[in-house]
């Protein structure tokens, strides 16, 4: 009672009349909701009839549609059947497009005289529905059969045929095209309807011709009995509600009588489907209603709980501000909405980076801010386009300054808002100042382009020094090559041999330099091939035997009759700088070399007794000119370029390279390459090169005057006529005076910037034949071999061993001395 009394006075005094206001709202709920549950049934009701009548004229127009096409294929087959025409019927556009599968014609006692298409229907003709009809009852139009299941095929077929007439009406047999079921089962897929819905294509007794779902298990079924049947002999065309003898749905049914061919479209729509979402519904509208009381009962609290989290969502986003204007990073939010799209927040720090105070900000259009602060219009144009196309986007400006500053780079990340419809409403942008990681981003690129640049002049210095140092080593080695055929004192030739030796360290040397330059030009073009291991390590075993006995070592190699696939060349490089850096850095003890099969691969191991070398130098000894225990740059142990032209090697010839090591105790180094069967066995025979049969002239270009003597007077032991020039211009003057050369063994860098490719060249034109030619360079550039092959020459990498130059030269002289046999 006095809660009742409270109620009208005081404060709840002024709850009658809201709640007055609220009984009758929920009352006008109540009967609106209740008025529109009634109108959209209605509504409902009369769709479905409307859309079933819509799909029912669609499957009757469709189904007259395929039985007219069918119709006049049928037409045209009897006509000229009774010609006795033949007619193409694969290229008729039925049979194109699917529509009819197979044609078939009987005779009056029903057996099959022509057939087109698959092979269908393979029993007897005489007891199915068509041929009965067409000899009993003589119709005049088209008779559709009781579909049928292919033998062949397993698909459900619908045959379609016409009476066959003689003389006087005469039955003469019948005309059958098959229509797949499929056909109207695809076009009933098109029409969109749910899943249990239906669409049904009868004959007027009742047979199911065609169906959307489970057209096997009713097609040929009769349904003359049905409610709807009864209703379609009262009208063609007309609604009903009934429950399906099918498939026990409840469905409204549209049906329609086609007045040209003996067929009937049904379509129904599910009850369920129609109505089943509409109850739903309204259950949801009257819980909805029995909640809109609660709800309002509720809407006070609610909006002093809203009212509640403003208060705390403010004081949020006052302490937000707070942190924004403390960042360094410069916050920019502008209003899209707006024409010139004004700022309407900054914070401190973007005053600070834009050197300009926020009164002149605030209001101002973004862009024109930025632009006017950094003054490059074109700058900010990818942020114009991402603005228009709604994306985020990134640009860098500058801002030019003063002090002892300078200017700034800055950083601006933008990013526009849209909202729920998709049109711009903010733009939130952030700018950094990154000119400090500009600096040293600008600090390591030409950091990065100094160390480029001194790797390009090292590798220049190494081909240049390694061509200007071969020229004296190959003077030296042509002169020893006349001596040691001149001389026959023994002390002489032991003289002779030591100066050999020394000539090949200095040749080792000169190697190391040369493989890295031609390393480094990518002139060394790996030729794999299958060989014995064995070969390759007995050649290195006799190359470095001498200076191990020399140092007091053994030298011991484990055999090995295994097969690699490789170069030999350049895998015997590897091996053969491993054991020279093993015996450079070994004083006592051993050096053994052996192999260890894992798999398909087969490791080569070089294991030493010296120094050893400590891990965290055990990746650094692979790079030029680095050295172990070498601090005084003793040129006795070599360059420090062994190992480095093993690791290049290795990558390029896929063979990987490990080491292991421990100081004091020795180091292993391990070279993996893969296994080959054996090859098959060919007799090779080595035969050194003969002395001429015939006079031979040799013209021999070459500007530095020791190199070319001692090429002629090594060419002259060998039995050749030569010619020795310094020059292009003294070639041509020697090959017109003397004897018409044989051959030109030319240097590829001469005088007057002149090159050996060019006097070749040029000879070969004075004298208009094509003499063959040998250039004879220490220049390891690619583009030579694409001189040599051009000019039809063979290159040879100086310092050459006199022993393969005689090679050439006599392979060179070998066309002109079979040309001479024959004339003779």
């Amino acid at each position: 009672m006095k809660r009742a009394l409270w109620l009208f006075s005081g404060f709840g005094g002024r709850l009658v009349l809201p709640a007055l206001a609220v009984a009758l709202a929920i009352a006008a709920l109540w009967w609106i909701l209740l008025d529109r549950l009634d109108r959209e049934e209605r509504l409902l009701d009369l769709t479905a009839h409307e859309k079933t009548a819509v799909l029912a004229r669609l499957v009757e127009e469709h189904a007259i549609s395929t039985f007219r096409r069918v119709d006049d294929l049928l037409l045209d087959l009897i006509a000229n059947t009774e010609r006795n025409r033949a007619m193409r019927l694969d290229s008729r556009r039925a049979f194109e497009e699917g529509l009819v599968v197979g044609v078939r014609v009987y005779d009056s006692g029903g057996l099959l005289t022509m057939g087109a298409g698959r092979a269908t229907f393979q029993g007897t003709v005489t007891d199915r529905d068509e041929f009965r009809i067409a000899r009993d009852a003589a119709p005049r139009g088209l008779v559709i059969g009781v579909p049928y299941v292919s033998s062949e095929t397993q698909d459900l077929l619908i045959p379609v045929s016409r009476r066959l007439e003689g003389e006087g009406g005469s039955f003469t047999g019948i005309a059958v095209a098959d229509i797949p079921a499929e056909a109207f089962q695809r076009y009933y897929r098109v029409l969109g309807m749910p899943p249990d819905g239906s669409a049904t294509l009868l004959r007027p007794d009742g047979t199911v011709i065609a169906r959307n779902v489970g057209a096997l298990a009713t097609s040929g079924r009769g349904f003359a009995n049905a409610e709807v049947w009864q209703a379609l002999k009262q009208s063609p065309i007309g609604h009903m509600r009934m429950r399906s003898p099918v498939d026990g749905v409840e469905r409204i049914l549209a049906y329609r009588s086609a007045p040209d061919y003996p067929v009937v479209a049904i379509v129904g729509l599910s009850v369920e489907t129609v109505f089943g979402p509409w109850r739903d519904n309204a259950r949801l509208y009257i819980g909805w209603a029995v909640a809109t009381t609660v709800v309002i009962l509720l809407f006070v609290i609610a909006f002093i709980v809203e009212l509640q989290w403003r208060r705390h969502a403010d004081r949020a986003l006052r302490v937000r501000n707070r942190a924004l204007g403390w960042s360094n990073d410069g916050i920019m939010v502008a209003d899209a909405t707006q024409a010139g799209m004004p700022i309407v927040y900054v914070n401190p720090a973007l005053e600070r980076l834009l050197g300009t105070p926020s009164s002149a900000l605030m209001g101002s259009g973004a862009l024109t801010a930025l632009e006017r602060a950094t003054r490059d219009r074109a700058a900010l144009q990818p942020l114009r386009d991402a603005i228009v196309v709604g994306r985020d986007a990134r640009v860098e400006l500058s801002r030019a300054g003063e002090g002892p500053e300078g200017g700034r780079c800055l950083e601006l990340s933008a990013s526009p808002v849209r909202d729920h419809d998709n049109r711009l409403v903010s733009l939130i942008a952030t700018v950094r100042d990154i000119s400090e990681h500009k600096r040293a981003q600008s600090a390591l690129t030409e950091a990065r382009r100094e160390a480029d640049r001194a790797n390009i002049a090292k590798s220049k210095f190494l081909a240049a020094a390694s061509h200007d140092l071969r020229q004296p080593v190959q003077s030296l080695m042509l002169l020893m090559e006349v001596l040691s055929s001149r001389v026959s004192d023994g002390m002489t030739r032991n003289v002779l041999g030591t100066m050999d030796r020394a000539l090949g360290a200095l040749k080792m040397l000169l190697d190391g330099l040369l493989d890295v330059s031609r390393l480094e030009a990518g002139a060394v073009v790996p030729e794999m091939e299958v060989f014995a291991l064995t070969e390759v390590m007995e050649r290195v075993a006799a190359n470095s035997r001498p200076v191990a006995i020399q140092k007091g070592l053994l030298l011991h190699i484990v055999p090995c009759r295994a097969h690699v696939r490789s170069d030999p060349m350049l895998l015997g490089r590897i091996l053969q700088n491993l054991v020279e850096n093993a015996l450079r850095y070994t004083d006592r003890g051993r050096i053994l070399i052996g192999c260890r099969r894992r798999g398909g691969t087969l490791r080569i191991e070089v294991w030493d007794t010296g120094i050893g070398i400590p891990a965290d130098q055990q990746e650094d000894i692979f790079q030029e000119f680095v050295q172990v225990g070498n601090a005084s740059r003793n040129r006795d142990q070599g360059l420090g370029l062994g190992l480095a032209v093993v690791r290049r090697l290795s990558v390029m010839l896929g063979h990987p390279v490990t080491v292991r090591s421990i100081p004091g105790h020795g180091s292993v180094f391990s070279v993996e390459v893969p296994l080959a069967p054996p090859p098959a066995v060919k007799a090779v025979v080595q035969a050194a090169a003969p002395r001429p049969a015939f006079a031979t002239t040799v013209l021999v270009i070459e500007d530095d005057g020791i190199v070319r003597e001692g090429l002629r007077a090594m060419l002259v032991e060998w039995g050749y006529t030569v010619l020795a020039a310094e020059s292009c211009a003294e070639a041509l003057d020697l090959a017109h005076r003397g004897p018409a050369p044989d051959l030109i063994v030319a240097d590829y860098r001469l005088r007057e910037s002149r090159t050996g490719t060019e006097a070749i060249r040029e000879v070969r034109l004075a004298l208009g034949r094509i003499l063959p030619g040998i250039l004879v360079t220490g220049d390891t550039a690619p583009a030579r071999a694409l001189e040599a092959e051009a000019g039809n020459f063979r290159v040879m990498h100086k310092p050459v061993i006199a022993a393969d130059l005689r090679r050439a030269v006599a392979e060179a002289l070998e066309p002109a001395a079979r040309d001479r046999q024959t004339v003779a």
